[in-house]
C-alpha cells in the first residue's frame, strides 16, 4: 500500500474549496445529519470514515446534489452552494463516483460513449456521432495512458476497469472536488494499490479529493486529514501521524469496544475435522483443493480476485455443481445438488453478493431472519407471526442490529446491519457451520467486530470465511489459507503474519507452498 504521509499538505489560510457548516438533514422524525462540519482544501485528500449509519452516505448525497439539506451552510470557494441535482453539482465543480459502479455504467454502449455521457447529455458534442469520432473525442479527454479499450462494451468490463472509466469520466469535467465512495470495495489488493496511488496523483494536480472507505488502512495511507462522523456529527479530525486506535474509538464512541484487529489468541484443535473438503476442483484445470475446519475453528481463505475462493465455497455449499471431490460433515459425505442440501445438513451460507443472493428487500427484518428455518416459527402447521417476531428479536439483540424492531423494512437498515440480518438468519436456523464469502465487504468496523465476535463466540461450531482483504481475514481467522490459480498455495498463522506481508504473498502467488512455520519470525 502507499506509505502514510509524514505531515499534511500545506493549506495555509486559503479559502477552502468546500466548506460544510452545521449541516442538518432530517427524514421525518429521523435525524440523519445532526450538525456536520468540515473543510476541504485544494490538492488535499480528505478521508471520511464512520460506522454504518454515521451519516456518510447522507452527507455525500447532499454535497452531490441528490438531496437537499434541512438546514446548515454549504460553501464552494467561499460562496453559497445549493445544488438541486447531481447535474447542478457537477456543473458547479463537484463530481461523485459512487460505490455501485454497475449502476453508473451503461451496458451496450462502448467505453468511449460511457466516457462522454455527460457531454452527450448536455449537447456539447456536435456533429455526426460516428464511433470513430467518439473514440477520438474520448481519447482526447483521457490521454494515451488510459489503458481500457475504448471500443469495448463497457458492461463487459471488470469492476476495476469500470471504476477507471467512471473516475476518468468524472475527471473529464475538470472538477474542483472529486468524491470517491468506497472505490476499492470490489477490487483486488493490487487494484486497490493502483487506485490509491491514482488518488494521490489526482490530488497533486490541485483537485480536492474526498475518500470514503470502511478500510481504515487505506484511508490513513493516502489522506492528509481524516474526518470521523458518528451519529450524524463530526466527532474528530485527525492528521498524520495517525493513531488507528483513536480513530476507531471515535467511530465507535466507546473506549472499551475492541477493534476487531485486537483479537484474542487463535484457537487450535487437534481433533477430527467437522467440515472436510477433499479434492474439489475450484477452477478448470487447477489442482484439487483439500481443507478441513475443526470444531471451534474459524478458517480464513484469501487470495486475489479470480483465485477461486468463491468457486470453491459455492461447491462446498452446493451452489455450484462439483465435478470432482467430496464434502464431508462429521465424517459423513454430503450429497450437494443445491444449497438447500447444505442447509438441511446444518451449513449456513452467506454469498458474496448479499443484495442479489441473500436479501429479500421487500420483506421486513422478521421474515428475512426466519426464512431459513420455517419449522421453528410454525404452530399447528401455520406460520406464527409472534414466533417469527420472537426469533428475530433474539437475533437482533444477539448481533446488536440497529433497527426499529423486527418488523422494520430491511431496506431501512444500513449496509452493515443488513449484513448482520443475513448472518443472523443462520444463527436463527441453528446452523452448525457458517460459510461466508466476503462477509465484511461494505461493512463498517463496528459491524465487522460484531460479526467476528459471533463467529468466535461458540454460537456456531465452526466457520469458513473467504475475504480478499488481508486485514479482515487475519482479524477473524485462526488459520489462513492462501489461494491462487484455483488451489491452496499456502497456510499462514495470523499471530505471526501482518496484513502487508499477507498482501505481498497474495500478489506474488502462485508461489511455492507457504506454511505458518516457514513464516516464523517474519515481521507482523
Amino acid at each position: 500500500m502507499p506509505q502514510p504521509h509524514d505531515a499534511p499538505r500545506a493549506r495555509g489560510t486559503s479559502t477552502p474549496v468546500l466548506a460544510v457548516r452545521d449541516l442538518v438533514k432530517r427524514y421525518g422524525a429521523t435525524v440523519a445529519l445532526a450538525g456536520v462540519d468540515l473543510e476541504l482544501h485544494a490538492g488535499e485528500v480528505l478521508g471520511l470514515v464512520g460506522a454504518n449509519g454515521a451519516g456518510k452516505s447522507t452527507l455525500l448525497k447532499v454535497v452531490s446534489g441528490a438531496e437537499r439539506a434541512t438546514s446548515g451552510v454549504l460553501e464552494l470557494d467561499g460562496r453559497p452552494y445549493r445544488p438541486d441535482s447531481p447535474a447542478a453539482a457537477l456543473s458547479a465543480g463537484i463530481a461523485t463516483v459512487h460505490q455501485d459502479v454497475d449502476a453508473a455504467i451503461v451496458p451496450g454502449l462502448s467505453v468511449a460513449e460511457n466516457l462522454l455521457l455527460d457531454a452527450l447529455a448536455d449537447g456539447s458534442v456536435l456533429g455526426p456521432l460516428t464511433p470513430r469520432r467518439l473514440r477520438a473525442r474520448a481519447r482526447a479527454l483521457v490521454g494515451d495512458s488510459f489503458a481500457v479499450d475504448l471500443r469495448r462494451d463497457a458492461g463487459r468490463l471488470t469492476t476495476a476497469a469500470k471504476q477507471q472509466v467512471l473516475v476518468a469520466r468524472a475527471l473529464a469535467a475538470r472538477p474542483r472536488v472529486l468524491v470517491l465512495d468506497e472505490p476499492t470495495a470490489a477490487l483486488s489488493v493490487a487494484e486497490q494499490r493502483r487506485l490509491l496511488l491514482d488518488v494521490r496523483a489526482i490530488a497533486a494536480t490541485g483537485t480536492a479529493v474526498v475518500l470514503v472507505s470502511h478500510h481504515l488502512g487505506e484511508v490513513t495511507a493516502v489522506s492528509d486529514r481524516v474526518v470521523v462522523l458518528r451519529e450524524g456529527r463530526t466527532v474528530a479530525v485527525s492528521q498524520p501521524p495517525y493513531e488507528a486506535s483513536g480513530i476507531v474509538a471515535a467511530m465507535l464512541g466507546s473506549g472499551d469496544r475492541r477493534h476487531p484487529g485486537t483479537r484474542g489468541a487463535t484457537r487450535t484443535s487437534d481433533g477430527p475435522a467437522l467440515l472436510d473438503v477433499r479434492g474439489l476442483r475450484a477452477l478448470p484445470g487447477a489442482p484439487p483443493v483439500d481443507l478441513c475446519v475443526r470444531r471451534g475453528e474459524v478458517v480464513g481463505v484469501t487470495g486475489l480476485l479470480g483465485a477461486g475462493k468463491t468457486e470453491m465455497l459455492e461447491q462446498v455449499v452446493g451452489a455450484r455443481r462439483a465435478t470432482t471431490g467430496s464434502v464431508l460433515l462429521d465424517g459423513r459425505r454430503l450429497r450437494l445438488r443445491h444449497v438447500r442440501d447444505a442447509v438441511a445438513a446444518g451449513i449456513g451460507y452467506v454469498p458474496e453478493d448479499r443484495a442479489r443472493g441473500a436479501e429479500i428487500p421487500g420483506w421486513d427484518v422478521r421474515r428475512n431472519v426466519t426464512l431459513a428455518d420455517l419449522r421453528r416459527v410454525r404452530r399447528a402447521g401455520l406460520l406464527s407471526r409472534r414466533r417469527e417476531r420472537d426469533v428475530a428479536a433474539e437475533v437482533v439483540d444477539a448481533l446488536g442490529i440497529v433497527c426499529a424492531g423486527p418488523d422494520a423494512p430491511l431496506v431501512s437498515l444500513s449496509g452493515g446491519n443488513r449484513q448482520k440480518v443475513v448472518v443472523g438468519r443462520w444463527l436463527a436456523a441453528r446452523s452448525r457451520v457458517l460459510v461466508l464469502d466476503e462477509p465484511f465487504r461494505g461493512v463498517d468496523l463496528g459491524a465487522r467486530a460484531d460479526i467476528a465476535r459471533l463467529l468466535r463466540s461458540g454460537s456456531v461450531e465452526a466457520a469458513l470465511v473467504a475475504s480478499s482483504d488481508p486485514e479482515e481475514v487475519l482479524e477473524v481467522a485462526d488459520r489462513v489459507l492462501v489461494m491462487a490459480g484455483g488451489t491452496v498455495v499456502g497456510e499462514v498463522d495470523p499471530t505471526r503474519t501482518g496484513a502487508d506481508e499477507l498482501a505481498d504473498l497474495m500478489a506474488a502467488a502462485p508461489a511455492p507452498v507457504l506454511t505458518a512455520a516457514s513464516l516464523e519470525g517474519a515481521p507482523a
